[in-house]
């Protein structure tokens, strides 16, 4: 059978909508993206886990490359961020960076901070400003996943 369903309905609970799945083909995907319907929800903002799906037997690589993406948007919006302290205050920017994510109260906190800089940031007409407001939900940390079933680790047989 396929053993990946609970597993994932645990992530979703414990991760919610910050998870990021990234899934081989498999019995893991026709429980994750069997059409009409959908396992996965999202919440009165629209957000949910997101859930990409590598078609071959990659996924691995698909993982470590969604890995490398995320934390390439965070590192660039740290930077940014830095480099925007002057104008920003350097208490605002602390806060952004420097605040625990450890608890879904840190996370709601941390979306608060970030709401109110988008704001700021919809009112300044630079290119960095932009940049940044692109990237700054990446400072929401993410929690990526690489899921497959027993065919995609090569422990059948």
């Amino acid at each position: 059978g396929c053993g990946e369903t609970p597993y994932l309905k645990l992530m979703s609970q414990l991760f919610g909508d910050r998870s990021v799945i990234a899934n081989a083909t498999g019995c893991s995907s026709i429980f994750g993206g069997n059409l009409p319907t959908t396992p996965w929800s999202k919440d009165i903002m629209g957000r949910g886990p997101a859930w990409a799906n590598s078609l071959f037997e990659d996924n691995a690589e698909f993982g470590l490359g969604l890995r490398l993406a995320l934390d390439s948007k965070l590192a660039r919006a740290r930077q940014l961020l830095t480099q925007q302290t002057d104008m920003l205050g350097q208490e605002q920017v602390s806060l952004l960076l420097d605040s625990p994510l450890a608890n879904e109260a840190d996370y709601a906190a941390q979306r608060g901070r970030i709401a109110e800089l988008q704001l700021l940031l919809g009112s300044l007409d630079t290119e960095s400003a932009h940049e940044l407001s692109i990237l700054l939900n990446n400072l929401a940390r993410r929690s990526l996943w690489i899921v497959g079933g027993d065919g995609w680790a090569y422990d059948i047989g």
